[in-house]
C-alpha cells in the first residue's frame, strides 16, 4: 500500500477526537482557548509587582527640590531676607519654569525660566518683613512647571520677627454709642535697641482721625485718636499706618489694625431675627401638645441711656399666628418679649415683623420666622 495513503489518513494534532467531535463547537472553542491561555508565560501577561514601572513613552522633565521650606531665624521688623530654593532637573527634557506666583505683597521673586537635564536652577524669594509688626510669619509662592507629575511646587520662607514699637494691645479699638464722638489715647514703646523715629501716622481709610502724635522721649510716643458719630449700629476696619526710620536707614510704613465700633443705644438677645424652626413647631399638631415660645430681652447700653415708652407690635404676619407680650423687668432699663406660635399654617414659612419703639424716635425691627412640616394629604 502506498506509504503516502497512511500520511494522509494520520490523524492531524489539532484534529478532534471521536471525544470532542460529540461535543458543541462552541465549547470546543471556548476549550482551545484555555489551553492556549494557560501555556501562556505570566509574565506576558502582567508586569510583575518587584519590576519598575515603564519608562515614559516621551522624554520629560522631572523637577527635585532640595527643600520647599526655610525658616529665616529671627529678624527685626523692617529687615530683608532673601533665599535661594535650588531645584534639579532629573528627567530627560528641558524644565521650564513657567511662572512663580506670590501669595504676598511682601515677597519678590527671581528665578531660572529653563534648566537643562541633569542641572540644578534656582528659584529666589526675598520678603520684606516692614509690615510684619511682630509674630511669626509664615508667606509661600507657587511654582509652575512643565513637568508633568509636578505642575504646581509650593515653597515656603518663615521666621520670627521682632516689632521695632510696641503697644498694650495688638488691634486697636474705638469703641462708643453711635451718637457720640469717640476718643482713644494710647501709647507707643520703643522695643528695639536701635534709634527708632516715628515720621508720621494716617488713617488709610479715614474711618477715624489722628488727633495728635507726641513724642515723650526718644522711647516714648503719645497718640491720641477719634472717630464721630454714625446714623446706625456698625463695625468698620481701618488701618493705622505708621511710618517709621530705624538707625537713620530708609523709612518704611507699616499697618497696625483699627476697629471702629459705633455701638447700638440698646441690646437684644438674641441678636439676630427670631426663628421657630420646624423642630420648634413640631408640637401644635402631634400627639403632645405644648407652648411654642421664644424670649426676647431688651436693655439699655447704659445707665445714662434709658428706654422711654416701650412698645412692640407685630406687623405682616398671617392673622393669629403668634401672640406676642411685653414684661417690664427694669422700668427704663430691661424689657422681655414673649413670642409665642398659636397654630399651625399651610405654607412651609410664616413670617412678621416686631417693632419696637424705644422712645426719643428710635425704632427697631427685627423679623420673626416660623418654619412648618407639612403633612402629606391623606388620599
Amino acid at each position: 500500500m502506498n506509504p503516502a495513503y497512511f500520511m494522509l489518513q494520520r490523524p492531524h494534532p489539532f484534529s478532534f477526537s471521536p471525544l470532542f467531535a460529540s461535543l458543541p463547537k462552541n465549547f470546543c472553542l471556548l476549550l482551545v482557548l484555555l489551553l492556549i491561555t494557560l501555556g501562556t508565560p505570566s509574565s506576558s501577561l502582567a508586569q510583575s509587582g518587584d519590576e519598575p514601572p515603564a519608562p515614559p513613552l516621551l522624554p520629560v522633565p522631572v523637577a527635585v527640590l532640595e527643600t520647599d521650606e526655610f525658616d529665616w531665624g529671627t529678624l527685626i521688623q523692617g529687615q530683608k531676607i532673601k533665599h535661594s530654593f535650588l531645584i534639579e532637573n532629573r528627567g530627560r527634557s528641558p524644565l521650564k519654569i513657567l511662572k512663580v506666583v506670590a501669595t504676598c505683597g511682601c515677597t519678590t521673586t527671581r528665578y531660572d525660566e529653563e534648566i537643562a537635564p541633569g542641572e540644578f536652577g534656582a528659584i529666589d524669594l526675598e520678603i520684606d518683613t516692614s509690615e510684619f509688626a511682630g509674630g511669626k510669619p509664615r508667606r509661600n509662592a507657587v511654582i509652575q512647571t512643565n513637568d508633568p507629575m509636578k505642575t504646581e511646587i509650593n515653597l515656603w520662607m518663615t521666621g520670627l520677627v521682632e516689632p521695632i514699637l510696641k503697644m498694650d494691645t495688638s488691634v486697636i479699638r474705638l469703641s462708643g454709642l453711635l451718637t457720640e464722638d469717640k476718643t482713644l489715647a494710647l501709647q507707643f514703646l520703643k522695643a528695639v535697641p536701635m534709634k527708632v523715629e516715628i515720621l508720621g501716622v494716617k488713617s488709610e481709610n479715614q474711618q477715624f482721625e489722628v488727633v495728635d502724635l507726641e513724642a515723650v522721649d526718644e522711647e516714648s510716643w503719645n497718640l491720641i485718636l477719634s472717630a464721630g458719630t454714625a446714623d446706625q449700629s456698625k463695625s468698620l476696619r481701618d488701618d493705622l499706618k505708621v511710618r517709621v526710620r530705624v538707625d537713620g536707614g530708609e523709612p518704611f510704613e507699616y499697618p497696625i489694625p483699627v476697629v471702629v465700633q459705633h455701638q447700638d443705644l440698646y441690646r437684644f438677645s438674641p441678636g439676630g431675627n427670631i426663628v421657630f424652626y420646624r423642630r420648634h413647631t413640631a408640637p401644635l399638631d402631634g400627639p403632645v401638645k405644648r407652648e411654642v415660645v421664644q424670649w426676647l430681652d431688651v436693655r439699655s447700653s447704659r445707665p445714662d441711656v434709658s428706654i422711654d415708652a416701650f412698645r412692640a407690635r407685630l406687623e405682616d404676619a398671617p392673622e393669629g399666628l403668634f401672640d406676642l407680650q411685653i414684661f417690664e423687668e427694669t422700668p427704663g432699663q430691661h424689657y422681655r418679649l414673649r413670642i409665642e406660635v398659636l397654630k399651625t399654617h399651610p405654607t412651609p414659612q410664616a413670617q412678621g415683623t416686631l417693632v419696637m419703639e424705644l422712645g426719643r424716635g428710635q425704632i427697631r425691627q427685627k423679623t420673626v420666622v416660623a418654619q412648618f412640616r407639612l403633612r402629606p394629604v391623606p388620599k
